[in-house]
Formats: C-alpha cells, structure tokens, sequence
C-alpha cells in the first residue's frame, strides 16, 4: 500500500516536472493584479476608477469599467473570447480608458452604479455620467457595434 502512494507521488512528480520544462510555465506568468492594475484579456486595466476618470477628461476617451471576479466562469469566457478579439482588443487599446473592478473588492463602486453580477461592462463619459450598460458575457459580434457607438458619441461630442 505504501509502495503504491510513493509511486503515485512520484509520478505526480514527475508530470509537473515535465509540464513546466516543456512549456516553461511560471507562475509570474499568471498575475491578475498589482497595486495598480490588472490584467485580463491581454489589456491592462487601471484598478482607480478616480484615476481612470481623470485620465477620460486629460485624453478625451470614454471609459469602459468592467465589473469582474476571480470565480467568474462567464467573465473568464468573455475576456477569452471577446477581449481577444483583433478589433476589440485594438479599439480598447486605442480609444478608451479601462478600469477593471473586482466586485470582491469594490463593492462600493458596484453599489454606486447597481452592479451585482458580474461580468458587467460600463461605459462612461468623463463625468462618470453611464452611456451604455451591458450584462454578461456577450460575444464579439454583439459588443464589437456597442464599443464603436459609444467612442463615436464621445468624439462627436
């Protein structure tokens, strides 16, 4: 019996081993957040939302505040598969302010704007004035038009 934990272990051992050789896994590799910001779906977000709204006003951009947590399924299916995009990573990158907010941890701001699940995705003028809302984990063709609408309105603005 005690020959077949020791195996086991071993083995177990072993395939880490091999996994992070192989692949050269590191676990600096998956930081979601520092003091200042996170990372999720290849863009780096501001985690102030102070911040993020000076920066709206100095640079003129709208901001997008996404309401995520770590033990969100839907939200890691939405950074996958819709943060990733080309265009919209392109267009967040470019045209907007990001600001992620971990509603573990910033329940105040979700108060402050009636969020309660997530992924919930904001879009603000520099005022913090709401110009779109959208719930849950949308795919690319669904959010891609609403994220050129509301750069639009705040360059014609």
């Amino acid at each position: 019996m005690r020959t077949r934990k020791l195996m086991s272990i071993l083995v177990l051992v072993l395939i880490i081993a091999f996994a992070y050789t192989s692949y050269n896994i590191s676990l600096t590799d998956f930081k979601l957040s520092d003091t200042n910001n996170t990372y999720l779906g290849g863009l780096i977000w501001s985690r102030s939302l102070d911040k993020g709204l000076q920066a709206a006003q100095q640079e003129d951009k709208p901001l997008m505040v996404y309401f995520w947590a770590v033990w969100c399924q839907f939200c890691k299916q939405f950074e996958s598969e819709t943060l990733s995009n080309p265009e919209v990573n392109s267009i967040l990158k470019e045209d907007y302010i990001l600001v992620a907010m971990d509603l573990d941890i910033d329940r105040e701001v979700a108060r402050r704007y009636g969020v309660s699940f997530p992924p919930h995705m904001l879009f603000l003028d520099a005022s913090g004035n709401v110009l779109e809302r959208i719930l849950g984990a949308v795919n690319a063709d669904y959010f891609l038009p609403r994220l050129i609408n509301v750069r639009d309105k705040i360059s014609n603005s």
